[in-house]
C-alpha cells in the first residue's frame, strides 16, 4: 500500500487529475467537509507541488518554448513592474499580481508536464467526466426548482431558476458547459465502438442542456461563435451553412411562444437583450455602465492602467470598494492600461494560433476532432471573457492556461518531430 501510495505520488500526472478534479475538491473542503487551513489552501499546495515538477520537467526537457514565451515574458514584466510602482497599495498590488499570475503558471505546466498526445486524451476525459458530474448537479438543481439567489436573476425576466451546481454562479457554470461540450462532442467523433459514442453523446447533450439551464446568455454566445470556428477550420462550407442554419433559428425563435418549456426560457433570455428597458437598465448600473467605467480608469493611466487589484474585480472589491466589470478584458483594460491588455490578447491569440496550427498538422489523424474540440472550448471560455470575469475563476483560468500549454507543447512536438 505504502509503495503504491509513493509511487502515485511521483508521478505528475497524478497531481494534474486532482488539478482537474478542482471544483469537486474545493466544493467539499469548503462546504461539506472544512478543514481549517486546508480548505483555504489546499489548491496553493497542490500548485507549489506541480511547479516543483514543472521545475524538473524544464530541466529535463528538450522541448523549446515557442514564440509565445516572448509574449508571456513582457506580459510578466509588466506586471511586476506595475505591482512595485505602486508601494501605497502595496497589499492589493500583491494580491492583484497573484490573481493573474498564479493561474498563468499552469501554461508552463502543460508545456512540460505533458507527455504525449495519448496523455492529452486521458485527461481531457478527466475534464469531461468532472465536469459531467457538475452538469448532472446543475440538471438535477432545475428539476427540484432548487431557487436561484436573486442576485443572479435580472428584474422584470421571466427565469427566476438558473442552474448553478457547485460552482460560483449560473454564469460560471455557463462557461465550464461551454468548455466541456465541445470537448465531449470531440470525443464522441473520436470514439470507435457504438458503447462509447453512446457515453460520449450522452455527456455532450448533458452538459449542453446543463449550459442551456444556466441562462448564461454570454457562453451560449461564445460557444455559438466557438462552433462556427471550429467548423470553419474543419469544413469551411459547413461553416456556412451553420451560419445561415443559425440564422433561420434565431426568427424561427422569435415566434415560439414563451410557455414552451425551455425553449421559451431562451427566447425571452435572448430578446430581452434589444429590448429599451434592457439598455437603460445596463447603461446605468450593469454591464455597459461598467465597461465605461473601465474605460475611464483607463483614460487615467493609458499606458499601464491604474494597477492590477484596484478595479472591476475581486480583489478591487475588497480593498476599494469597487464594482465588478463584467468583462475581464475590460478590467484588464483597466489595471494593465493599453499595453498590458495587448499583451493580454496577444498571448491568448498566439495561444490559439499553435492549437490551430496543431489542428492543421494532424488533420485526418484520430485525434483531430478531440483536439479541435478543445481549441473549441478554450476558445469559448476566452469569448465569454469578454461579458464575464470568467478568469477570476480559480478553476477555469488553470484549465484555460493548462490545456492551452497542452496545445502549444503538442504543437512543438508535432512541429520538431513530425509526429503523426
Amino acid at each position: 500500500m505504502r509503495e503504491t501510495v509513493l509511487k502515485w505520488g511521483s508521478q505528475s500526472s497524478t497531481w494534474l487529475y486532482l488539478l482537474l478534479a478542482y471544483p469537486v475538491i474545493d466544493y467539499v473542503l469548503r462546504q461539506i467537509l472544512p478543514i481549517p487551513v486546508i480548505s483555504s489552501l489546499w489548491d496553493e499546495g497542490l500548485l507549489i507541488v506541480l511547479m516543483l515538477f514543472t521545475f524538473v520537467a524544464f530541466l529535463q526537457s528538450n522541448r523549446t518554448m515557442p514564440g509565445i514565451k516572448h509574449w508571456l515574458g513582457a506580459l510578466f514584466v509588466l506586471g511586476v513592474a506595475i505591482m512595485v510602482t505602486d508601494m501605497a497599495n502595496w497589499e492589493a498590488s500583491v494580491e492583484g499580481f497573484r490573481s493573474v499570475y498564479q493561474y498563468i503558471l499552469a501554461f508552463f505546466m502543460g508545456f512540460y508536464l505533458l507527455k504525449s498526445m495519448e496523455d492529452l486524451d486521458k485527461f481531457m476525459k478527466g475534464l469531461v467526466l468532472v465536469g459531467f458530474i457538475a452538469a448532472l448537479y446543475g440538471v438535477l438543481q432545475v428539476i427540484v426548482g432548487v431557487k436561484t439567489p436573486e442576485s443572479w436573476v435580472q428584474e422584470g425576466e421571466a427565469v427566476t431558476t438558473r442552474a448553478f451546481s457547485f460552482v460560483t454562479s449560473p454564469n460560471v457554470l455557463g462557461s465550464y458547459m461551454a468548455l466541456i461540450t465541445p470537448i465531449a462532442a470531440g470525443l464522441f467523433m473520436t470514439a470507435k465502438d457504438r458503447k462509447q459514442k453512446w457515453i460520449w453523446a450522452i455527456v455532450a447533450l448533458t452538459t449542453l442542456l446543463a449550459m442551456l439551464l444556466t441562462s448564461s446568455r454570454g457562453s451560449w454566445f461564445a460557444l455559438a461563435f466557438a462552433a462556427f470556428v471550429c467548423f470553419y477550420i474543419w469544413n469551411k462550407r459547413v461553416a456556412g451553412y451553420l451560419v445561415i442554419a443559425g440564422i433561420i433559428g434565431l426568427v424561427a425563435l422569435f415566434f415560439v411562444p414563451d410557455s414552451v418549456p425551455l425553449v421559451g426560457k431562451v427566447k425571452d433570455r435572448i430578446f430581452t437583450l434589444f429590448t429599451p428597458e434592457y439598455f437603460e437598465s445596463s447603461s446605468e448600473g450593469g454591464r455597459i455602465g461598467r465597461w465605461g467605467k473601465a474605460y475611464d480608469n483607463m483614460r487615467i493611466e493609458p499606458l499601464f492602467g491604474v494597477g492590477l487589484g484596484h478595479h472591476g474585480g475581486a480583489v478591487a472589491a475588497r480593498h476599494f470598494g469597487t464594482i465588478y466589470s463584467d468583462s475581464y478584458f475590460f478590467k484588464s483594460l483597466a489595471e494593465y492600461g493599453l499595453i498590458g491588455i495587448i499583451l493580454l490578447i496577444g498571448t491568448v491569440i498566439t495561444m490559439f494560433k499553435y492549437g490551430a496550427g496543431l489542428i492543421r498538422n494532424i488533420q485526418g489523424s484520430p485525434h483531430f476532432f478531440a483536439i479541435l474540440g478543445l481549441l473549441g472550448g478554450l476558445i469559448a471560455v476566452a469569448t465569454h471573457n469578454l461579458v464575464e470575469n470568467i478568469f477570476e475563476v480559480p478553476f477555469m483560468a488553470l484549465y484555460f492556461w493548462l490545456f492551452g500549454g497542452f496545445l502549444c507543447a503538442l504543437f512543438v512536438d508535432q512541429t520538431q518531430n513530425k509526429r503523426w
